[in-house]
């Protein structure tokens, strides 16, 4: 030992004091390469941050704000850079992006934000799981205000062109149907006629589908008035209850004979959220199926299901079926004549009325479409009840 000017031996106490010093230096060097490793990792991850061009946000369970890169401080404001350990509440503006990061599913979920300077963006804030635990989320804001410019002006080109559309339809329509007046037409005559008829008024039913798409999406205000739910679903499945017949196809309504409940909305957009859905499980269902319409009220919402025993719709297509002129894989759905508008309308009515639309579906062995819609639109109109 330097201490000591002879040789001396180790007690057995110096060598339990030996041990634990060795001990604890081993654990001191293990932590710092565990810090070591842990600020190289951060020192990476925050380099690939602050060169994201994305917005990027990472909240905790208690909707704390852990990090945020430098696009979020550019994109959101001054608050956002100063607010680490802040409740979001207190840093972050935006409505939309406070709804997605404050709910506690631990579903991925997206909403559209639009920043001071009138950009658009789309956030999709996804679940951090630990131990089936939600933990925290990982927010990312993608600017899509090119593709949301790029889409009014595709729907201002549909509008005016299905609106000019309009006109030489309904002048071809009359004259084709007045050829028998000119003079008697042969059997194939009248089966060209037919066709030509025929072609016509589906060309007239898309352009009206395109109308009304177009009208919708445009935000043109909701003509609210008070309506029986009763009412309504059965003005809907008395309508289509031929069309069913006609496929020996059972349409069955499941809904309280006494509902008396009243609905605040826009009846005829809601009624053809409705009819779209019913029309379509008749179209998808073989001849002898069956098709049951289901109609129910809890608390503040109007609950309504189409369910049918048709051919279903495969796993692939779901995600995507309300998406504008879509059409499914499966030789059955393309064999149908159709625009591929009809579910696009549904999804654009409901949620015009702060609604939402989905469906549950199995290949061969039917489908099933759920609307929920508030009972109130606004308080400008008596509570419905």
């Amino acid at each position: 030992w330097a201490a000591y000017d002879q040789p001396r031996l180790f007690s057995e106490t110096d060598v339990r004091f030996l041990a634990t010093l060795s001990g604890q230096a081993a654990l001191a060097a293990s932590n710092n390469h565990l810090f070591l490793s842990a600020e190289v990792g951060r020192q990476r991850l925050a380099a690939i941050l602050a060169s994201t061009p994305d917005p990027v946000l990472v909240t905790d369970h208690l909707n704390r704000l852990l990090l945020a890169n430098p696009a979020a401080w550019k994109t959101l404001g001054d608050g956002v850079s100063a607010g680490e350990g802040q409740p979001i509440e207190r840093v972050i503006s935006y409505k939309p992006l406070l709804d997605i990061l404050q709910i506690s599913s631990p579903d991925k979920l997206s909403a559209e934000v639009t920043v001071a300077k009138g950009q658009v963006y789309l956030a999709t804030a996804s679940p951090v799981m630990a131990d089936g635990r939600l933990v925290g989320r990982v927010c990312i804001l993608r600017d899509v205000t090119y593709f949301k410019e790029l889409d009014t002006m595709k729907t201002e080109f549909v509008n005016t062109v299905s609106h000019d559309l309009r006109s030489p339809l309904t002048l071809m329509r009359g004259y084709a149907t007045m050829l028998e007046m000119v003079g008697e037409l042969n059997e194939q005559q009248q089966g060209y006629v037919k066709k030509i008829i025929s072609g016509v008024e589906n060309m007239a039913r898309l352009v009206n589908n395109l109308l009304d798409l177009g009208r919708i999406e445009v935000g043109v205000g909701l003509q609210l008035e008070v309506a029986s739910i009763f009412e309504i679903v059965e003005r809907v499945t008395s309508t289509l209850q031929m069309q069913a017949s006609q496929k020996n196809i059972t349409l069955t309504v499941d809904m309280p004979s006494d509902m008396s409940v009243m609905i605040e909305s826009d009846n005829a957009l809601l009624q053809q959220a409705m009819y779209n859905l019913v029309e379509n499980a008749i179209k998808y269902t073989p001849q002898d199926g069956h098709i049951t319409v289901r109609a129910r009220v809890s608390a503040e919402t109007f609950h309504f299901e189409v369910q049918d025993s048709g051919i279903g719709i495969s796993p692939i297509d779901q995600p995507r079926l309300f998406e504008k002129f879509y059409r499914g894989g499966q030789r059955e759905a393309r064999e149908q004549k159709g625009s591929g508008l009809g579910l696009a309308i549904v999804r654009s009515i409901v949620e015009r009325h702060g609604g939402k639309v989905w469906l549950e579906s199995q290949l061969g062995q039917g489908s099933t479409f759920f609307v929920e819609v508030p009972l109130r639109q606004s308080d400008g109109l008596p509570k419905p009840g």
